[in-house]
């Protein structure tokens, strides 16, 4: 079995923000630790949400982290003018597989949209 390695969303999504320099106000639970192999494809695709979130709106994200009994949730929510968004490509949603994680969007057309991303304990 290949090495893994334990890592902790609350810091790494707080390195995220910083590193980007985004608006961002978080909240974020205690406690969400992920085994991973290797924790790259991961970062690549919460800065790919990041990076979308940033491109449709000049107000500050909002991002959760919660701690459930099942899972972990992690959510971005931008406020945007935007009715139309781009389309996510299929390799994000494979890539989250790997971390048994999916992400689903919600989307109040000209109002907000919500990514939200759910990894199974």
């Amino acid at each position: 079995m290949p090495d893994t390695q334990r890592i902790d969303l609350k810091p790494l999504i707080k390195f995220i923000v910083d590193q980007k320099e985004l608006k961002a106000n978080l909240i974020l639970d205690e406690g969400c630790f992920l085994e991973v192999e290797d924790p790259k494809p991961l970062i690549k695709v919460l800065n790919y949400f990041l990076n979308y979130l940033k491109q449709l709106s000049n107000h500050p994200i909002q991002v959760g982290l919660d701690l459930m009994h099942d899972r972990y949730l992690l959510s971005f929510l931008g406020y945007t003018q935007v009715d139309e968004l781009p389309p996510i490509p299929d390799s994000v949603a494979e890539t989250l597989k790997d971390y048994n994680a999916t992400y689903e969007m919600q989307q109040q057309k000209g109002s907000f949209v919500q990514i939200k991303i759910s990894f199974k304990k």
